[in-house]
This record gives C-alpha cells, sequence and structure tokens, in this order.
C-alpha cells in the first residue's frame, strides 16, 4: 500500500504525530507550507482568525503528487473550532487527486464532527478512519495509544497492507 502523510503543524504537535505514523505505516511524508510566519502570540492570533472565517489561502505546490499514493492521511491543527486553513487550501486544491483518506488532529480540546460534516462538503468520500488528540490526551500520554488505534483502524480497513 502507498501512502502518504500530508500535515500542517504550527507548534509541532501535528509534526510529531504525523512523524510517528508515517513511520510505523512506512509511509512517505510531506509538509504543507504556507511561507507565513505563525509563531508566538500574533501568529496565534492571526491563524485562528483565519480559520474561524475559514480563509483557503496560497500554498506551496507538493513535492509529491497525491494521484501517485493509494492513501492520503491528511494531519492539521485545529484553529478556532476548524480545521488549519493550510490544510482548508490542501482538500481544497487536491480533492481531485485523493482516492483513500484518513484523518487526524490535534487541538485544545474541540469537538471533531463540526470540522467532518465540512469537510463532507470539500471530499466527497469519508475518512476511513479518524483520530483527534486534545491537550489532555498528550498531557496523560493518552495519544500514544490513539495513535497505535488510528493505524490499527487503517490497517483494518485497506486489505494488503
Amino acid at each position: 500500500m502507498k501512502s502518504l502523510v500530508v500535515y500542517y503543524s504550527r507548534s509541532g504537535k501535528t509534526e510529531d504525530i504525523a512523524g510517528i505514523i508515517a513511520k510505523k505505516l512506512g509511509s512517505e511524508i510531506e509538509e504543507i507550507d504556507d511561507h507565513k510566519n505563525r509563531k508566538g502570540l500574533l501568529g496565534f492570533i492571526s491563524s485562528g482568525n483565519e480559520a474561524y472565517l475559514q480563509r483557503a489561502i496560497p500554498i506551496e505546490k507538493l513535492k509529491k503528487d497525491p494521484a501517485q499514493y493509494e492513501l492520503i492521511i491528511v494531519g492539521t491543527p485545529i484553529w478556532a473550532g476548524n480545521m488549519s486553513t493550510p490544510i482548508l487550501s490542501f482538500l481544497k486544491e487536491y480533492k481531485e487527486k485523493i482516492n483513500k483518506f484518513a484523518f487526524f488532529s490535534t487541538c485544545l480540546g474541540s469537538d471533531l464532527n463540526k470540522i467532518l460534516l465540512y469537510m463532507e462538503h470539500i471530499i466527497p468520500q469519508k475518512p476511513i478512519a479518524v483520530m483527534n488528540i486534545n491537550y489532555q490526551a498528550f498531557k496523560k500520554q493518552y495519544h500514544v495509544k490513539m495513535v497505535e488505534e488510528f493505524i490499527n483502524s487503517i490497517k483494518k480497513d485497506v486489505k494488503g497492507w
């Protein structure tokens, strides 16, 4: 199974989870680049504002073509109750090239249902696996088990893994 983990990370948590998933599944990995400085308090505030308004923003063209992969695993932080704008832009730009996908997010405590409903308006198929790791899961180290369950769910759904 040829798979690609595509993610955006402002603070590094989503990047850490993306790396673990890619390593455990033997997936290739690519970070979305939007050429914006999102560091510090001002970066946090402007990122949240963009996400709240659900604005698509310019992103760098991917080095890897999603159409060449059987599975795309998408990872995003949650900003202001929405997916990050770089991932929103990725989904809108590459939706025609995504055959099968899984989705994970990192957040302080947001509910993923609203995001999944919005995602259905962008990508016609539903994700084969979903994971939302919140602050408490990181703090108590529950995210390790959650990642294992997410990976097992993907493997269960995809024959020949």
